[in-house]
C-alpha cells in the first residue's frame, strides 16, 4: 500500500489510491502520525501533508508558506541578478562602441551578442507579481498532484515502456497523465494565452519542485513506517 494512502487514512474519508510502494505493514492512525516526525521539515513534507492529510496542513499551514516563499523568492533574486548583470553588460558595451571614433565590427558583435543575452535575461525572468498569486499557484500545483491520474500509457511506470526501458513520451517521464495548459489555466482562473505567456514557466518549476520534494518526503515516511512495522 502507497504510504500516501496510509496518511490519508488520517482524514475523516476514506481515499482510493492507484500506485504504491509495498512492504509497509498495517499500522495504527497513531503510528503514521508519529512516523511523520522523522520526515524531514521542509517543503516535502508540507506539500506531503497538503496532499494527502488536509487537517494535519491546517495545522501547519504557516510552514508551507514559508517553504513555498522561500524557494520561490530564492529563484526571483537569482533571475533579477542574472537579468542586472546582463543589463551591465550590453551597457558596457554599448558604451565601447565608437569610443576611439570608428566602430569596428568586434565592437559591434560584442554589443549584440550582449543585447542578445539581455533579451535573454528579462524573457526569463517570472511576472513581478509572482509572489502575489503563489497562495492561488500552490493551491492547485497541490490539487493536480493529489488527483492527478497516472499515465495511461506508461500506467505509472514512466522509464519502462511495453516491457522496454525506455522514457514514456506520453508523461515525458513524470508516471502521470499530461494536464494540458489550457487545463491549468482554467484551474488558475485565467486565460489560457495569458497561462502559456507569463505563467507556465512559473508553474511548471513549482510543480517539478512540489513534486520531487513531496516524494523525497514520502519516502522518508515510508522508511519510517517499516521501521514502526519491524
Amino acid at each position: 500500500m502507497d504510504v500516501r494512502e496510509k496518511l490519508a487514512r488520517l482524514n475523516p474519508t476514506t481515499v482510493k489510491f492507484d500506485t504504491g510502494y509495498g512492504g509497509v505493514a498495517e499500522l495504527t492512525n497513531q503510528d503514521i502520525a508519529a512516523a511523520l516526525a522523522f520526515v524531514p521539515a521542509g517543503l516535502g513534507r508540507e506539500v506531503l501533508m497538503a496532499c494527502w492529510w488536509a487537517d494535519g496542513a491546517a495545522l501547519s499551514r504557516t510552514k508551507l508558506r514559508d517553504a513555498v516563499v522561500a524557494i520561490v523568492a530564492t529563484e526571483m533574486r537569482k533571475q533579477w541578478m542574472r537579468r542586472a548583470e546582463a543589463h551591465t553588460n550590453y551597457a558596457l558595451a554599448a558604451a565601447c562602441v565608437g569610443w576611439s571614433g570608428a566602430v569596428t565590427a568586434e565592437q559591434r558583435q560584442e554589443r549584440d551578442i550582449a543585447e542578445s543575452r539581455l533579451r535573454e535575461a528579462n524573457a526569463a525572468c517570472w511576472p513581478r507579481d509572482t509572489l502575489e498569486y503563489l497562495p492561488n499557484l500552490s493551491k492547485v500545483i497541490i490539487d493536480e498532484i493529489a488527483s492527478q491520474p497516472v499515465c495511461s500509457e506508461c500506467k505509472g511506470m514512466p522509464l519502462v515502456v511495453s516491457g522496454k526501458a525506455c522514457k514514456c513520451e506520453n508523461c515525458n517521464g513524470t508516471g502521470r497523465e499530461p494536464i494540458s495548459d489550457r487545463g491549468r489555466a482554467k484551474a488558475l482562473g485565467i486565460d489560457a494565452a495569458l497561462f502559456r505567456r507569463s505563467w507556465k514557466r512559473v508553474y511548471e518549476w513549482m510543480l517539478t519542485k512540489f513534486r520531487d520534494a513531496e516524494t523525497v518526503a514520502a519516502q522518508h515516511l515510508a522508511a519510517a513506517l517499516r521501521r514502526e512495522a519491524a
